[in-house]
């Protein structure tokens, strides 16, 4: 069968480079309870993995308690793993064929396990469920391959443009709206920058995160990963070059994470703007609880899309798939996921639970948030997305270092994706 082939093909590649060391700690649970004659016996374990750190896992692990009372003959047990560790205990998982019966995974991930045949399609789940339209459509997109569901959307945060309201005011400066342009954007980043502070804050470090930052405006000119040699590629990756170039951003950038560039540039007042999500709302407060800021959805240009982060759920395998099932749609019910996602700080993927939110209507940060959303999109969604992503990090890295113009790092990107696809 097309699963088993694939499985055995993934696992002699894995198999290579990893240990299976690296499955220690990840149980044996996924198996029935064996005593004999017992209520126990008539009982199914299921195994759930996740990445939620546990601060934010609370709210996780009280609705499996009361998933567990609703259904007394279903057994959940829940295993945590480290984000930066769950797609490579994953991919062992799947080489060794010792994989949870359902789990957590980045939504730019989903497309991936899909289409090495490690994720179960649970589209005729989906259709009957019959609640997919209630959610919002980038978040729906990220579970799908091929036209058909291998997930379903849990949480979700995008970008949008945070802005220091105290330096605006200070320069006399009017605080951006929802229906700026791209001129107005590029003029409030030219008239922000000062000897002070850079007009711009964004990473452009090479990995996932740099890509992350850079594809907004690459969309919102109006292209997309396929179409990268385009005149509105170039256009988007001129303008960053552009604010590089004339020191409206640090050149520290090129090697900043986000978390880096919110805590160097940002909170100390050393950027007047930075792209960001809602996650580093908390490292502001931790750091500077008092800080003046405000969020602003992205300027329109074409369109003003962002791209959207957060986590889906997948089942990783059929032997409980009733059980597993149940517990996904447990999760993902309406007020679940508005619990859940109020509680981590998240955005619930479901666009009915925030509606029926007063957090997300009425908090001045998240509110935008939820609004820029309603115009985010999926990263691909493609099973080789990060050979993707890494072909647009060089042609980034190429063009602020001066290598190659845009127009040139753009073109090698893109035969290089055609290569790919």
């Amino acid at each position: 069968m097309r699963k088993n082939t694939m499985k055995r093909a993934v696992a002699a590649g894995i198999a290579a480079m990893m240990t299976v060391g690296l499955l220690a700690g990840c149980g044996n649970s996924g198996k029935e309870a064996s005593s004999s004659g017992s209520e126990e016996d008539k009982k199914v374990t299921i195994e759930m993995w996740h990445h939620i750190s546990p601060d934010q896992s609370t709210v996780l692990l009280q609705m499996i308690d009361e998933f567990q009372e609703l259904h007394p003959n279903i057994k959940v047990e829940t295993q945590s793993v480290a984000f930066a560790e769950l797609k490579k205990q994953l991919s062992i998982g799947v080489a060794a064929e010792q994989l949870p019966d359902v789990t957590l995974c980045d939504t730019v991930d989903n497309a991936s396990f899909a289409a090495m045949g490690a994720a179960v399609d649970i589209t005729d789940e989906v259709n009957e469920w019959g609640e997919i339209d209630n959610y919002f459509a980038a978040p729906a997109d990220s579970t799908m391959y091929e036209g058909r569901y291998y997930g379903v959307p849990y949480y979700s945060n995008c970008l949008a443009i945070m802005y220091n309201k105290d330096i605006f005011d200070e320069m006399g400066i009017a605080y951006p709206t929802s229906d700026w342009t791209c001129d107005d954007f590029k003029e409030v980043v030219e008239k922000t920058t000062t000897p002070d502070h850079y007009g711009l804050t964004m990473s452009l470090v090479k990995s996932e995160e740099g890509t992350f930052n850079v594809i907004p405006f690459i969309w919102q000119a109006g292209a997309d990963y396929d179409s990268l040699d385009s005149p509105e590629a170039a256009e988007a990756l001129t303008m960053i070059n552009d604010f590089y170039q004339k020191g409206y951003m640090s050149k520290e950038l090129i090697s900043m994470t986000q978390a880096d560039m919110c805590a160097s540039l940002f909170i100390p007042g050393k950027s007047a703007m930075m792209v960001g999500g809602t996650w580093l709302r908390a490292n502001i407060k931790n750091e500077n609880p008092d800080m003046n800021y405000g969020v602003v959805t992205f300027a329109k240009n074409k369109n003003a899309a962002s791209p959207i982060g957060g986590g889906n759920i997948m089942m990783m395998k059929e032997d409980n798939k009733e059980a597993s099932w149940e517990l996904m749609k447990f999760l993902s019910e309406k007020d679940n996921s508005r619990r859940f996602s109020e509680d981590a700080g998240y955005i619930s993927a479901r666009e009915d639970a925030v509606a029926d939110s007063e957090l997300w209507s009425t908090d001045p940060i998240l509110s935008v948030y939820a609004q820029q959303l309603k115009e985010a999109k999926a990263r691909g969604p493609h099973p080789k997305w990060p050979e993707i992503s890494s072909a647009m990090q060089f042609a980034i890295q190429d063009t602020l270092s001066g290598a190659k113009t845009p127009e040139e790092a753009l073109k090698e990107a893109a035969t290089e994706i055609d290569g790919i696809k």
